[in-house]
């Protein structure tokens, strides 16, 4: 697990030395909106996943942003076996829920630590063509009878939590670090899994 986190941890360390210059403070007025684009990947859906994706918060008082966020894991192959059966599937992922932020303001810091729980939805879609394993002895039309074509669709809910970095460059731009695990409450994927992100963003509005 140690192993899986050093890549979160060396980008926050540089998210510090990319700031050590900036001189503004944190804008964390209500309402302003902030936008946010990162990247980074998951473990534990099935295996190591890239994933891209963008969020929209809005700062309320006493340090709440509510957001919506969506990311795209890019489809992968994956050998599987079910009883007498397997194959190898493609697997598309699609993550959109929407959750709060609570800052946590240290004074006259450019780093702004926060907690963060979500609540949304895993879209999945499977193929692949699942086969006999033992074909010995089996003509070519024979295991075409007992092969069969694999294409699940399913939209499941999930859980998250986790925390994460704001580091401020200026007053309203700045990086976004974040680590969280994810707790499917049903369907194809199920087990716990793991999300490491980075990004930028940008804040605008405010009063």
């Amino acid at each position: 697990m140690l192993k899986r986190n050093i890549p979160a941890c060396a980008l926050l360390f540089g998210m510090f030395a990319l700031t050590a210059s900036a001189q503004r403070t944190p804008d964390l007025r209500p309402g302003n909106f902030e936008l946010g684009l990162y990247g980074g990947a998951s473990y534990g859906v099935d295996s190591f996943r890239p994933m891209g994706g963008v969020n929209l918060s809005y700062s309320l008082p006493k340090l709440l942003l509510p957001y919506v966020e969506f990311s795209y894991f890019p489809e992968i192959l994956r050998d599987y076996v079910q009883g007498d059966k397997g194959g190898t599937l493609s697997a598309r992922l699609i993550d959109f829920h929407g959750g709060v932020h609570v800052r946590f303001i240290q004074r006259e810091s450019r780093v702004v630590p926060y907690g963060v729980i979500g609540f949304g939805v895993l879209n999945s879609h499977t193929t692949g063509i699942s086969k006999p394993l033992q074909t010995a002895g089996l003509t070519q039309a024979q295991i075409d009878a007992l092969s069969s074509r694999v294409d699940i669709k399913s939209n499941d809910p999930a859980v998250n939590f986790g925390g994460g970095l704001r580091v401020y460059h200026t007053s309203a731009f700045g990086y976004r670090a974040e680590f969280k695990l994810y707790r499917p409450v049903s369907g194809q994927f199920t087990k716990v899994f793991t999300k490491t992100e980075g990004g930028i963003f940008f804040q605008f509005g405010g009063r």
